[in-house]
C-alpha cells in the first residue's frame, strides 16, 4: 500500500492542484504553495540553541517530527502539506505515528532510553608512565 501511494502521489498532487485551482482560483493556490514551502524551509533550517539541545536530548521525537513536517511542507502539493500540518499538531500526531514502521519506532525509543538510563561511574586512575 505504501509503495503504491508513493508512486501515485505526484499524480494525485497534480490532480488536486488542478481541482484546487478551479475551486479557489490560480493565485490563492500558488500563494498557499509558496507560503507552505517557506514554512517548511523555516522548519528545516531552524537552529538549535542551548535550551533546545536539552529538550532535544529529552524528547528526540519532537525534533524528528518538526524536520519531517518541514520536508513535507517544502514539497509542493496539498496532500503533503496536510500531512505536514498534521505532524505539527501534537494532538493529531498519534495518527501519523501509527503509520511509522516499528523498526524506526524502536530505534528512537532505544536511543532515548539509553540516554536516560546511563549511570555515571566515578573512577580514579593512575598513569603508569609517570613516576
Amino acid at each position: 500500500m505504501g509503495l503504491k501511494f508513493i508512486l501515485f502521489l505526484p499524480f494525485i498532487e497534480l490532480f488536486l492542484f488542478i481541482l484546487g485551482g478551479d475551486f479557489f482560483g490560480f493565485l490563492p493556490v500558488i500563494i498557499f504553495i509558496l507560503v507552505s514551502g517557506l514554512c517548511g524551509l523555516y522548519l528545516i533550517r531552524s537552529g538549535v540553541n542551548l535550551q533546545g539541545i536539552k529538550d532535544l536530548s529529552l524528547n528526540p521525537e519532537e525534533w524528528v517530527f518538526k524536520k519531517i513536517a518541514g520536508i513535507l511542507l517544502l514539497i509542493p502539493g496539498f496532500i503533503t502539506d496536510v500531512i505536514g500540518i498534521f505532524i505539527l499538531v501534537k494532538s493529531v500526531r498519534h495518527l501519523v505515528w501509527d503509520f511509522i514502521p516499528k523498526n524506526a519506532k524502536n530505534y528512537v525509543h532505544k536511543n532515548s532510553q539509553k540516554k536516560e538510563n546511563k549511570e555515571i561511574i566515578e573512577v580514579d586512575y593512575k598513569d603508569l608512565d609517570e613516576k
